[in-house]
């Protein structure tokens, strides 16, 4: 009798502590949305007007260029506003995928003539493989795969500084494995998986310095998948995505034009 209540003492005490555990992190993503959506306001206003002032033909060039800085700028923390609030909903379950019909090929090209200039101007080389049948329609959430690709694209490029950038799309029944390889720097082995931290800097300063991966694994995840990373120092990094995406064998005839709205055919 007495070990039978030292164990509802006990029972008690956990459950308290998870109901604490929870209430904090509740209070943290509320926390987290509500300074979001507060930063978006005047952050739009600030690259809204550096946007108007960079088109007026009267501003000299010294000024377009800080001007620039300014918009950019506003822009990266836009995204991290972004990236913030989609963590904060992740966490809290709030998070919800919207699949739908997507046309693969579409999407993929959309992201190479993207990112292709890009690398172009950098001076490095950029190519697209496709391995096996690629389906013309898939059930997928479009925007998040291609918000996952998007940033596994840009920090390819953007850590290149010679050599090139290969996206290999390899398509195994409903299975598809996304690799984005680089002749970039690498990572160590010890900072594999701090770059999928929060904010997290790898020991040479290449990678993971802010929420993009982060948000990237969850993504994956949250599709049924896997991201994961291979890198030589010295010798590049390889991110590979491997996702499930069905096959959409008869797809509609017509394209739906507002299929956020409930209730639209």
């Amino acid at each position: 009798l007495q070990e039978i209540a030292e164990h509802g003492k006990t029972d008690r005490a956990l459950q308290q502590a998870k109901e604490v555990a929870e209430s904090a992190s509740l209070a943290k993503s509320r926390f987290l949305a509500n300074m979001s959506h507060e930063l978006r306001t005047p952050l739009n206003s600030i690259i809204g007007y550096a946007q108007i002032s960079e088109r007026d033909p009267d501003a000299p060039p010294r000024l377009r260029s800080q001007l620039e800085v300014i918009r950019k700028s506003g822009e990266h923390l836009l995204t991290l506003a972004d990236d913030i609030l989609d963590i904060a909903r992740i966490e809290a379950g709030k998070f919800r995928l919207q699949p739908r019909e997507v046309e693969l090929p579409e999407l993929l090209t959309q992201l190479v003539n993207m990112f292709r200039p890009q690398a172009a101007d950098k001076g490095i080389g950029f190519e697209y493989q496709v391995k096996g049948d690629l389906a013309n329609h898939v059930r997928i959430d479009g925007k998040r795969l291609s918000q996952i690709l998007i940033n596994l694209l840009g920090n390819a490029i953007k850590f290149t500084a010679a050599g090139e950038v290969v996206l290999t799309v390899d398509c195994t029944r409903e299975t598809t494995l996304f690799s984005v390889k680089d002749t970039g720097p690498g990572i160590a082995t010890s900072d594999i998986e701090r770059i999928f931290q929060p904010f997290q800097r790898t020991n040479v300063g290449v990678a993971g310095t802010g929420l993009g991966l982060t948000i990237a694994r969850l993504l994956a995840e949250l599709m049924g998948g896997e991201l994961s990373v291979q890198s030589t120092p010295g010798a590049g990094s390889s991110f590979q995505l491997r996702v499930l995406m069905p096959e959409v064998r008869e797809p509609r005839a017509t394209k739906a034009i507002m299929p956020e709205v409930i209730g639209y055919r």
